[in-house]
């Protein structure tokens, strides 16, 4: 049973600027209105151009293209410190989103100390207790759950998490990857109790945002039944692994290779129950999908 750091990329928002047309005008007043808005219209052009060179950023990110991602990542940072004032909002998210980039490659010893610089910029201009903050930390905390510094990487989630809360309140839908990253990194540190805790938080807020029928509601599900398992709560692990194969049967499919690894859960739940006949059943089924959908399907 396999656990993953889900990243929080930080998306800008376009806001959308409206400039009136500087018409002529013999005054010394309008001139001095013309001037100000050739200016505004400036900043304006480089503030576009930042947008678009942060959204092909975003989008070969997205399509794991992370060469072009770096390589347009430090275009953008280039531009960002090139056009604004020192320690724009801008340039702290260039340095966020190159950070992350160069985290999702392994390359940790670039990330740390752009994810750094971004924090400190952040906490600078927007204040310690900012969403964007909070949000920075917990791609800070989970560079270091990547190099196995869970103590630090607990540190910043849980800042993060306070951070969050304060400013969406506890169940908002925004606080759901700090929660699951917490959840996994206490699931690697066997500290049941607390990722249990976590996970069911997440449920709360996946159930109110998303619906039971979700397939991520399906997963957290699955992995609420992991930590019952690996504390050897097979009965109380059983129905919840059935629920999550229920929502992914109805939601992708009685055949969808998704559902394997559902599968596979529950025929280990069986075996280490003693039920040999059922765990054969869903091990025969998980193998069924897996030769028919070579080559989506590999082994666990």
């Amino acid at each position: 049973m396999s656990y993953r750091v889900k990243r929080i990329f930080l998306f800008v928002f376009v806001i959308g600027f409206l400039s009136a047309g500087c018409s002529q005008n013999k005054t010394d007043v309008a001139c001095d209105d013309c001037n100000q808005q050739n200016m505004l219209q400036q900043t304006i052009d480089k503030q576009n151009q930042w947008k678009t060179l942060n959204r092909e950023v975003v989008t070969y990110y997205g399509q794991s293209n992370f060469d072009k991602a770096t390589e347009l990542g430090k275009k953008a940072l280039q531009y960002a410190e090139q056009s604004f004032p020192k320690d724009h909002p801008y340039t702290a998210t260039s340095l966020n989103n190159l950070a992350e980039v160069y985290r999702v490659k392994g390359d940790y010893r670039s990330a740390e100390p752009l994810y750094k610089k971004a924090l400190k910029i952040r906490e600078k201009v927007l204040g310690k207790d900012h969403i964007d903050v909070g949000l920075t930390l917990n791609n800070i905390a989970a560079l270091y759950y990547q190099k196995s510094k869970f103590d630090l990487a607990e540190k910043n989630y849980l800042q993060s998490l306070k951070i969050l809360e304060n400013k969406l309140g506890d169940n908002s839908p925004q606080l759901e990857a700090t929660l699951i990253n917490l959840a996994e990194l206490y699931k690697q540190q066997r500290a049941y109790q607390n990722a249990e805790k976590f996970l069911k938080r997440v449920l709360f807020i996946q159930d109110k945002s998303k619906g039971q029928e979700n397939p991520l509601y399906a997963k957290t599900i699955n992995d609420l039944a992991t930590v019952y398992f690996l504390q050897g709560k097979y009965s109380e692990s059983e129905p919840l692994f059935k629920e999550t194969l229920s929502i992914l049967e109805t939601s992708l499919g009685k055949d969808n290779p998704e559902i394997v690894v559902v599968l596979e859960n529950i025929a280990e739940v069986y075996k280490k129950l003693g039920e040999e006949q059922k765990a054969e059943e869903f091990t025969q089924r998980a193998n069924n999908i897996r030769l028919s959908n070579q080559p989506n399907v590999k082994g666990v």
